[in-house]
This record gives C-alpha cells, sequence and structure tokens, in this order.
C-alpha cells in the first residue's frame, strides 16, 4: 500500500466511532485510530509496529475488570485465527481512563494487504449495558414485590379462612356424632350433614392448595432441599400423581432468597401444567446443584405437545420462561405428542450474564 493509500485508510479509521486495531499477518499492529486511543489510553505512535500479543500482557489487559480472562480470549484468536470472536469487556475508571463497557468484535482478514492477520472492533456499549442492568434491577425488585405480596395472601389464606374452615368442619362432625344418636327421623339430616361436612372439607383442601401455589410458608425457615420434598409430596397425595424427586449437591445450603424461590416456581408450575394438560401418570423431579449453576429439570409420561405452539406452551409456562430470564438462566422444553414432556431450566448462581472481562 502507498504511504497515500495508509494516509487515506488512516482518515477514514479516524472518523469512525468505534475503536480499531489493524493487525498484520504476524500480529503486529498495522493501525488504530483515534477512538481506540481514547478508549484503551494509548498512542498511536508508540502502538502502531508493535506485537500485540505483548501490547495485550504489557499495556491492555489490566485496564480491564477480568483482564486475565480478557488475555487468554483475545490471544486464542492468534492462534487460532479462522473464526469471528465477540464478547463485552469493562474498562475500568484507572489511568485517566473513562469506565466504559466495550463490544469487542474480530475476526480474520482475508484478503488486501494484511491478509491473513486480523480486525478487532471495540464499540462503546456503555448505555446499553447500563440500560439493561436498570431493567435486571426494575424487573428483580418487581419479583420481589410480587413474591412479598403472594407470601402476604398465602399467610392470611392459611391462617385465616384455613382456620375458619377448620373450626366449622370440627363443629358440624361434632353435630354429625350427635345426630347419630337420634332416632331415624334423623337420617336424611345426618345425610344432607354428612354431604356439607366433605363440601367443607373440599374448600378446605382448596384454600390449602392456593395457599402453597401463592407461597410455600416453610421456604423461608426450612430451604429449598426440604420444600420441594413437601411440594412433591402434596401433589403426590392432592392429585394421585406418581412422582420421584431426586436431588444432587444441595444439601442444606441456602441460596440467594429470588434464587430459590424461582427455583421452586419451576418445579410447581411444572407440576400445575402436568395436573392441568399431560394426563400424566408418572413424573421425575431432579435437582442438581453444580457451582455457579443450580439445574432443575422436570419429565413425565403425558400426551406431550408442540413446544413451538405458544398456545399450546400455556401462560404459566411462559410467566417460568420469563422469570428465568430475568434470572439470566435458560431454559429448554422438549415434548413430543404421547411422549412426554421434559422441561430443564439452567440459573446461574451468580449474575454471570455479562461476561465482564
Amino acid at each position: 500500500m502507498t504511504s497515500n493509500g495508509f494516509l487515506l485508510m488512516e482518515n477514514i479509521l479516524d472518523i469512525l466511532p468505534v475503536g480499531v486495531f489493524v493487525l498484520d499477518n504476524s500480529f503486529h499492529v498495522a493501525e488504530i485510530n483515534s477512538a481506540l486511543e481514547t478508549f484503551f489510553g494509548l498512542a498511536r505512535e508508540d502502538t502502531v509496529g508493535r506485537d500485540k500479543r505483548k501490547l495485550v500482557a504489557e499495556r491492555i489487559c489490566h485496564i480491564f475488570e477480568n483482564g486475565e480472562a480478557f488475555r487468554k480470549r483475545v490471544l486464542a484468536t492468534y492462534d487460532d485465527n479462522t473464526y469471528i470472536e465477540r464478547f463485552i469487556c469493562h474498562v475500568l475508571p484507572i489511568n485517566d481512563l473513562q469506565e466504559r463497557w466495550l463490544e469487542h468484535s474480530s475476526q480474520p482478514i482475508a484478503r488486501g494487504a494484511y491478509q491473513g492477520g486480523r480486525i478487532e472492533v471495540y464499540t462503546d456499549v456503555t448505555d446499553r449495558v447500563l440500560a439493561e442492568q436498570e431493567i435486571h434491577w426494575l424487573s428483580t425488585q418487581t419479583m420481589q414485590l410480587v413474591e412479598k405480596e403472594k407470601s402476604r395472601i398465602a399467610s392470611n389464606l392459611h391462617d385465616g379462612l384455613g382456620q375458619t374452615i377448620l373450626a366449622i368442619k370440627f363443629s358440624l362432625e361434632n353435630i354429625h356424632e350427635s345426630l347419630k344418636k337420634q332416632p331415624k327421623t334423623f337420617e336424611r339430616q345426618q345425610a344432607d350433614l354428612k354431604k356439607t361436612i366433605t363440601w367443607i372439607e373440599n374448600m378446605g383442601r382448596e384454600v390449602s392448595s392456593i395457599s402453597s401455589n401463592l407461597m410455600p410458608s416453610m421456604l423461608g425457615p426450612l430451604g429449598l432441599e426440604e420444600t420441594l420434598t413437601w411440594l412433591k409430596e402434596q401433589y403426590a397425595s392432592l392429585y394421585g400423581l406418581d412422582i420421584h424427586y431426586q436431588s444432587y449437591g444441595l444439601g442444606d445450603r441456602r441460596l440467594p432468597a429470588d434464587l430459590e424461590v424461582a427455583v421452586f416456581r419451576v418445579f410447581q408450575e411444572s407440576l400445575n401444567n402436568i395436573i392441568k394438560h399431560a394426563s400424566a401418570k408418572h413424573v421425575e423431579l431432579k435437582l442438581v446443584y453444580s457451582h455457579p449453576t443450580i439445574i432443575a429439570t422436570i419429565t413425565d409420561d403425558g400426551i406431550g405437545f408442540n413446544p413451538d405452539d405458544k398456545v399450546a406452551l400455556g401462560t404459566g409456562l411462559r410467566i417460568m420462561k420469563q422469570r428465568i430470564l430475568e434470572l439470566n438462566g435458560n431454559i429448554k422444553i422438549t415434548s413430543q405428542i404421547q411422549r412426554g414432556t421434559t422441561i430443564r431450566a439452567e440459573l446461574p448462581i451468580q449474575d454471570n450474564h455479562h461476561e465482564k472481562i
């Protein structure tokens, strides 16, 4: 390339709002632009011509939140210069640098004067990352408020209406026992009273079911492991399902409150969906704690459905998917008609939505 060509390329690069490294086929710096100088605190005259590997180790990696991860990620592209790389890195406010989040995007140079080299582009995505963090925070706060309100309603149902129904049931049973000692003229009244007692019992079970669906009171004091065991027994008893529950690695460990609620909701909503739609007889529940993730898997032998059908997916499962995404997790639903359904949700124990390096 002629000197005029280099000057033209330099001028073009300098008007770009993104930071750019142009590397030759030996991964020495052939060119950088003004935005790159600002982002990284580098000077063009001290940078062009240098071995990029050494530059990363000596001048660049320490400005990032996780400099070692940045170094490994970038140097790997020089060892295998065949693929496109993309990640977000967090520049710290040190050495007069402005704190910012940059998206690294790089790929091999396929032709031209720097064929066999690599071009690296750094886009300032600070506004986007901060907006995502704000949305995530607001969503988390909203979910916590919803769960708190559910807990309050569940407590009122259990302690108020639930106890009242129980008292009425005991009172009616006492009356029924008294009538049994009376002449046969009271047989019809005894039968009617027995029906009423049955209705009251059903109402009590319904209140108990609603209360537990809103929020199990034992999740806070007992933790996730014992609460899921209770959930399994509750649904097996109420709905006659054959449910097997296995847990690996969690034991008595306590997780962040919002994560425990989210995992509980995955199992609960999956079981609700099975009861409403699956016509299943057997259900397998599995919980695996493997730091830094926790994995919940629910498998049934029901009628299955098309997981791509939003109507078939149902409101409950859609809400569950949204909750998991808000916690930076992922969920996979696999199902075949007449061959059952498997739901697998994986949630991070710590926030790793953005790999900040």
